[in-house]
């Protein structure tokens, strides 16, 4: 019987069997001191001597070396190997066609459909480019007019379809004029307020101050469609929205406004179907007045991550 091989009830105890299949531990300086040839696994109660803290060690098989095999290291996926791998190497590791928009979302604003979203209005509706005073950021800026449930709407239109079986995101940034009087709605294939509510999947927030001024967590799965009040309360202040869906759970986090999670698990988007979100509006953010007066909307941009399936991309 070798020194690695299990025990048994007739197996003999020997000094280099226990050594070899107990965990040892103790400072640096006394692993450092160890003849690894005799030993596995090691762990570090004190650093020093090339040992660290709560570390733990596997003996190579020709005992010269102590290998840390701890993960509680930071790593920044920088290079080939030693720290993760490399971020690209990462992503197309998994074989997966990963799409994300990152800063472009939030840069290329501008209100004349030549930036990275397009604009729609009814009634008395206009979206004009600003540039804030004190951040000096560049914003698209809604206003809806006097006239009673005028709407403004911005979307992304992106030729990539989304794979619903896999985990997305997205964050938005904006500054509501008004607490009153106005209806609100922002995510992945949410519907525009100028239209009816509808099945097809999506996922994202929005509010309504005629319900209360509270935002709800809206999702469809393609045959049901719902929303949740999170219990948080609306600002006009400068703030985001970020949801994080889940599909294996099935599950949606949804931050707004707040640093605490509200948890949508109902009518979770987790399978894919043509065209739902529309390529042509996979992001929406729409705003409408309740009332004959000007509602103010400032949106700062939006960040999009998914998985691609397409016929322009890896189906997964």
């Amino acid at each position: 019987m070798g020194l690695g091989d299990e025990w048994t009830e007739t197996t003999p105890g020997s000094v280099s069997k226990l050594n070899t299949s107990t965990v040892i531990y103790g400072t640096g300086a006394y692993l450092a001191g160890l003849d690894k040839s005799k030993h596995k696994l090691l762990v570090c109660t004190s650093t020093g001597s090339g040992f660290t803290l709560d570390h733990v060690y596997l003996c190579s098989t020709d005992g010269t070396t102590a290998i840390d095999i701890s993960d509680i290291n930071n790593h920044t996926h920088s290079s080939t190997a030693g720290d993760g791998g490399s971020f690209i190497d990462v992503i197309l590791g998994g074989g997966y066609d990963v799409y994300d928009t990152g800063l472009l979302g939030f840069i290329n604003l501008t209100a004349d459909d030549s930036g990275m979203f397009r604009e729609s209005e009814t009634g008395t509706a206009a979206w004009s480019t600003q540039t804030d005073g004190t951040t000096g950021e560049r914003y698209m800026q809604a206003d809806t007019g006097g006239t009673t449930a005028s709407t403004a709407t911005c979307h992304m239109p992106i030729n990539l379809q989304m794979n619903k079986s896999r985990n997305s995101w997205f964050v938005a940034k904006h500054k509501i004029g008004t607490a009153t009087s106005i209806a609100i709605k922002c995510g992945y294939g949410m519907e525009d307020l100028a239209a009816a509510d509808s099945n097809t999947r999506k996922y994202g927030a929005e509010l309504c101050t005629t319900v209360n001024n509270n935002w709800f967590a809206a999702s469809a799965n393609g045959t049901t469609r719902s929303s949740s009040d999170t219990g948080t309360v609306m600002t006009t202040n400068k703030r985001g929205i970020t949801a994080l869906c889940y599909p294996g759970t099935p599950k949606m986090d949804l931050y707004v406004e707040t640093a605490s999670v509200y948890t949508k698990t109902s009518n979770i988007p987790t399978t894919s179907a043509a065209n739902e979100p529309s390529r042509a509006a996979l992001f929406r953010y729409t705003i409408k007045n309740n009332t004959g007066a000007s509602r103010l909307f400032n949106f700062y941009g939006a960040r999009l991550t998914y998985v691609v399936d397409d016929d322009s991309g890896i189906t997964t």
